[in-house]
């Protein structure tokens, strides 16, 4: 992402202007439809002393809503998947909270992590309750990495929406 200064303010500008808009379906933050997330080994790369750590994860063009599908390879029985968000204002990553009331009390967040079972089936064999479905409230986070030790475990897929 490119960044760019304010005439006006002086402000830096992250990156173009490039949204989805509003959207009532989930846009996919990896690409095409399909298309699983790659997975960061550790947090290492989300430390502020890493030259692009701005950069790492997903843009999330501003939207409400994260959507997270996890499904199992059938390797062994797969760790957990954590995910963090950042925040522009920040300049900081941090945990993805497992829930936010935005209305209510946000106190003492657990920290957004997936577990998937091992389903004892290979990929094309697995049935829906194979895999793991979560939704997350995302509003003011910028950016949204996961972490996983082990990428040939887990697939993962993530989408943004408004609605």
């Amino acid at each position: 992402m490119a960044t760019y200064t304010d005439a006006k303010t002086g402000q830096a500008i992250f990156g173009a202007h490039n949204s989805w808009g509003r959207t009532r379906s989930p846009k996919n933050i990896a690409g095409p439809p399909g298309t699983a997330v790659s997975l960061l080994a550790n947090t290492n790369n989300l430390l502020a002393a890493g030259t692009a750590y701005k950069l790492e994860g997903y843009a999330t063009e501003n939207q409400r809503y994260l959507h997270v599908l996890v499904t199992d390879l059938h390797d062994t029985a797969p760790a957990a998947l954590t995910i963090f968000g950042y925040c522009h204002a920040f300049e900081k990553w941090f945990e993805l909270p497992q829930s936010f009331d935005p209305v209510g009390a946000n106190s003492g967040p657990t920290a957004a992590a997936i577990t998937v079972a091992d389903s004892g089936r290979a990929v094309a064999a697995q049935v829906p309750s194979d895999r793991e479905y979560r939704v997350y409230h995302i509003v003011g986070v910028d950016r949204v990495a996961f972490v996983h030790a082990d990428d040939t475990e887990v697939d993962v897929f993530a989408a943004c929406s408004t609605f």
